[in-house]
Formats: C-alpha cells, sequence, structure tokens
C-alpha cells in the first residue's frame, strides 16, 4: 500500500518537476517581447536581435501609436512587432544559437482581425503556415501558438513572414520565445527530490501527531 503511494507521489512530483524546469528554461530569442527596439517602420536591421529579410517590418508602440496609428494593443508590455506592412510579403528573422540535435520550445503570440497569410518556420522547416487570428487586436486577444522543433545547426533562424492578402486588418506578433526542452534525466532527478521532500514532511507529520497522541 506505501509503495503504490510512493509511486503516485512520485509520478505527481515528476509532473511537477516538468512544469518547474519548463519554467526556469530561459529563452534564447533576444527581445522576444519587442520592448527594447525602437518604435519604426524598417527595412533591415531592427536594432534589437531582429532583421526585416523581406518586404517591411515594423514596431509598434500601442501608447504613442507613431509607427503604426492605432494597430492594437500589445500582448504584454506595450510594444509587438507588424507583420503585414504595406500590402507586401514581409518577414522579420533572428539567428538563434543553437545546440544540434536539441529540441526547442517554440512560443508566441498573434492576433488579428483578418485571416492574413502568416508563416512561421525553424531551421527552414515550416511551423506555422495559415492565417492569422481574426479574434481581434486588444491584449486578450492574442492567440498563443506553442511548437517543438530539433535545431540541426548550431544557427537556427526563426523567421515570422505576413501578408495583407485581404487588403485591410493587421497581423500582430508579440512574447516570442524559444527554450530548450528540459531532459529526461533532469525531471527525473527533480522529481526524486519532490518525492524526498513530501515523504519526509509526511513522516515528520506523523511522529508529530504520534507524540501528541501520546502526550493526552
Amino acid at each position: 500500500m506505501m509503495i503504490g503511494k510512493t509511486y503516485r507521489v512520485l509520478a505527481f512530483a515528476t509532473l511537477l518537476a516538468g512544469v518547474a524546469v519548463h519554467a526556469s528554461a530561459s529563452s534564447i530569442v533576444t527581445d522576444g517581447g519587442f520592448e527594447s527596439g525602437l518604435e519604426n517602420v524598417y527595412t533591415g536591421d531592427m536594432g534589437d536581435g531582429w532583421i526585416v529579410t523581406a518586404g517591411t517590418g515594423a514596431i509598434c508602440n500601442d501608447i504613442s501609436a507613431v509607427a503604426c496609428g492605432n494597430a492594437g494593443s500589445a500582448h504584454t508590455g506595450n510594444q509587438m512587432a507588424f507583420l503585414d506592412w504595406a500590402n507586401t510579403f514581409d518577414t522579420i528573422s533572428q539567428t538563434l544559437n543553437t545546440i544540434v540535435g536539441q529540441t526547442y520550445i517554440i512560443d508566441y503570440f498573434v492576433a488579428g482581425t483578418q485571416p492574413n497569410l502568416l508563416d512561421v518556420t525553424f531551421g527552414g522547416s515550416t511551423l506555422f503556415n495559415g492565417t492569422s487570428p481574426t479574434g481581434g487586436v486588444d491584449s486578450t486577444d492574442y492567440v498563443e501558438y506553442t511548437f517543438n522543433a530539433t535545431a540541426t545547426s548550431t544557427s537556427t533562424v526563426l523567421a515570422f513572414s505576413g501578408e495583407r492578402t485581404l487588403g485591410a486588418g493587421e497581423i500582430l506578433l508579440d512574447d516570442v520565445s524559444v527554450s530548450p526542452t528540459p531532459e529526461p534525466s533532469a525531471l527525473f532527478l527533480t522529481g526524486l527530490a519532490l518525492v524526498a521532500a513530501m515523504l519526509f514532511r509526511n513522516r515528520a507529520g506523523c511522529r508529530s501527531s504520534n507524540a501528541l497522541v501520546a502526550i493526552s
């Protein structure tokens, strides 16, 4: 009975360990929230790690609304990228330092009002090819996308492309992150540590209860 309970505790602790390790993994993307870049329209280096490699890109600020007008709100902070400028096919990208064979979690948020073209690639492999969300452009309207991909090079290009195919609407991008997935061994060891801590607390509680019973 005790063994079965221990296994259940171990499984639960390992699950918690996975959440903890994933949360602590740092993103290798520079300025994933576009907060460090200057609000402006770009056709090349955006000055914050991102580069426009096709068409035109922009960093919008939802307070001053200088570069993009009233395009919408950022998901977090005050700035976001604008992917469908001037009815052209636009691409912004960033070259990441990666480990060959390492699997990464690619996560980002997109908002829009029209089903315009949206394409996302990692190391030349397509993560998403379809249309942008249509629910609105407020901070709560952003849709989160999450993918797993394995790096095949020490330099991996993450690219986001958009195009105003319907002649209206917008594609707003914010909070881009790329984080290495935790190793199974790290999860198991963290899970064991959590199990040990939980069992110790249970035993300590039992000893305290027994002591109270003895006194009474």
